[in-house]
């Protein structure tokens, strides 16, 4: 039989443990509320593929880069055998705010089609999803979040915690009131 200190101890730990583990289940839930309809207003970067090199352009319209000039080198998609080498080249890009990093995510929808979501992080992010083609970009939605993104990430976690561990402490509670008044009617 386990001391009630131990218990205790391991009680706090289970609750601390899984108020961290529900960080990626709130992150899920709350990622959605700042994807919106693409906004042409919206100024926004774009990944350019160069054979031995890349760039993110920031452009306030997407006709400033696509579709493709004609004897511009670039395109838009990144082969597959290179992608892991584009996604670090990307990561390694400084943007003018020398505490921002951008953040790429690619993802093949066809052979010649590729979904792009690329973001600028600091204190918050803002970013575009589009679909990349060899020679042009289709937008698909613009991503934004401020600073204050985190603390509703911190509190869908509360609440999904508390949720939790509130219908376990009533579950448990439950469990031993009824078998104390199943132990009294003797069934």
């Amino acid at each position: 039989m386990l001391s009630p200190r131990l218990k205790k101890t391991a009680l706090v730990v289970a609750m601390i443990g899984s108020f961290v583990g529900l960080v990626p289940v709130s992150v899920l839930i709350v990622d959605p509320f700042f994807t919106r309809a693409y906004d042409p207003h919206w100024p926004c970067g774009v990944l350019l593929v160069w054979p031995d090199h890349v760039e993110v352009r920031w452009v306030k319209n997407i006709s400033e880069v696509s579709p493709r000039p004609p004897g511009e080198s670039y395109t838009f998609n990144v082969p597959p055998d290179r992608q892991a080498w584009v996604e670090q080249q990307v990561r390694s890009i400084r943007p003018q705010n020398p505490d921002a990093v951008w953040a790429i995510r690619v993802k093949q929808i066809g052979p010649e089609c590729q979904e792009i979501k690329l973001e600028i992080w600091r204190d918050g992010f803002t970013g575009l999803i589009y679909e990349a083609h060899p020679d042009k970009i289709v937008p698909v939605h613009t991503r934004h979040a401020g600073v204050g993104a985190s603390l509703i990430m911190l509190y869908v976690n509360a609440f999904l915690w508390g949720t939790i561990w509130l219908s376990l402490r009533f579950f448990w509670r439950f469990r031993i009131h009824r078998r104390r008044t199943s132990g009294i009617t003797g069934t």
